[in-house]
């Protein structure tokens, strides 16, 4: 019970920070619940509120059709890759995947020093499918991949339009995947997946103000906060786990 209480003011915090952003429910949500809750507890917790901020986040943006257009393998194939991400995620011991989710963060938080290229690159389809698959697997081990879009931007020059809703149509995509993943594993049911759909009314209403309000908050200042809050956390996602497997 102690859990879930802590859940709704990060649940809520995070869906706020999407909003604001554009992106990022389940990149702010997922660490900060996995420093209280196992990996998979708090990915099931986060999948159902995850497909609905998505979804209002596509719809809400202009290029999603020409996202679709030109990379539409990406999200495809995210599908195949998030479902054997599952299953890895089952398979593997949940402070190892705790460690991986820290990395990833960490990834995120360092991939602003990456030096993009100067020139537009197209990549071959099959470039696309592969690429999917690799974050698909990423979203199904550890709810993330940020990171590895944001260093395929930069190697490809694309957009940042393109990158968001790319992004938000993958994550969206690789959902169903992952609860594929789950129903094959027996998993898709308890306390957590129920308490998700409980906290939707507040998740909506916390997306919708960081919406209201993306033109208004000092984005860099708020930026610095984000950043070092997951710092912190990724910090002590590896801390926690290194502690646990030594013990």
């Amino acid at each position: 019970m102690s859990d879930f209480l802590i859940a709704i003011p990060l649940l809520m915090l995070t869906a706020f920070a999407h909003g604001a952003f554009g992106f990022g429910f389940p990149l702010f949500s997922t660490p900060l619940l996995n420093l209280g809750i196992d990996i998979r507890t708090a990915i099931l917790m986060t999948l159902v509120p995850t497909v609905v901020i998505n979804t209002v986040s596509v719809l809400s943006e202009k290029e999603w059709k020409e996202a679709i257009r030109q990379f539409w393998l990406i999200p495809l194939f995210t599908i195949i890759g998030s479902y054997c991400g599952t299953q890895i995620l089952f398979a593997f011991d949940p402070d190892l995947s705790r460690i991986l989710l820290a990395l990833m963060v960490i990834g995120y938080l360092l991939s602003d020093h990456i030096r993009g290229v100067e020139k537009e690159r197209i990549v071959p389809l099959w470039g696309l499918a592969l690429f999917g698959f690799i974050i698909g697997v990423s979203a199904g081990v550890v709810n993330v991949f940020a990171p590895l879009i944001i260093i395929f931007a930069l190697e490809t020059k694309m957009k940042p339009e393109l990158m968001v809703t790319t992004f938000n149509i993958s994550f969206l995509t690789s959902k169903s995947g992952q609860i594929a993943g789950f129903v094959s594993q027996g998993a898709f049911h308890g306390p957590a997946l129920f308490f998700s759909l409980w906290m939707l009314p507040l998740i909506i209403i916390s997306l919708w103000i960081g919406i209201r309000l993306r033109k208004r908050l000092d984005m860099d200042a708020y930026k610095k906060l984000l950043r070092i809050v997951l710092w912190v956390v990724a910090i002590m996602l590896i801390g926690q786990s290194s502690l646990a497997m030594l013990l």
